[in-house]
């Protein structure tokens, strides 16, 4: 039995009736886009400051390889220095908002360096976002490579 492939799109996660409007607002989308493009230039830079404020303190970041890190562990591999990106490029976003939880799906490639070893990625993403105190901090991410 052979397995068949396809492409998919985040879901739609409207009810019959609604249009969206009751899950999100134009200001939220823009700032959540916003606190994306800061992560990743964070990233490339090494920036531990600014992750250190984007990030929840319940992180919870599933790598493609299936580990599972939090927030301490997750930033202590960059202020080691075993944890580097060279190079990051996104697109094929989507950001889905209910109330204060923000699902935010698209498509990265990157260079990066991890433990020594250079590795390309080529992986979809899940981020989800949490509103707390008024303030949006990445609470989980789930990241997959792209089957071909």
């Amino acid at each position: 039995m052979s397995a068949v492939r396809t492409r998919h799109r985040p879901p739609n996660f409207l009810h019959h009736g609604q249009t969206g409007a009751e899950f999100m607002s134009d200001s939220d989308i823009a700032e959540l886009r916003d606190l994306e493009e800061r992560r990743y230039a964070a990233m490339k830079a090494g920036d531990i400051d600014v992750l250190e404020d984007l990030l929840h303190d319940e992180l919870a970041y599933m790598h493609s390889t299936g580990d599972l890190e939090s927030k301490e562990g997750y930033l202590g591999g960059m202020r080691a220095g075993t944890s580097a990106y060279k190079r990051i490029d996104y697109d094929d976003q989507t950001i889905r908002v209910h109330d204060d939880l923000a699902m935010v799906f698209h498509h990265l490639v990157a260079d990066a360096v991890f433990e020594g070893s250079e590795r390309h990625l080529d992986n979809r993403l899940l981020a989800v976002w949490s509103r707390d105190g008024g303030k949006w901090r990445m609470i989980g991410l789930q990241s997959g490579p792209v089957v071909k």
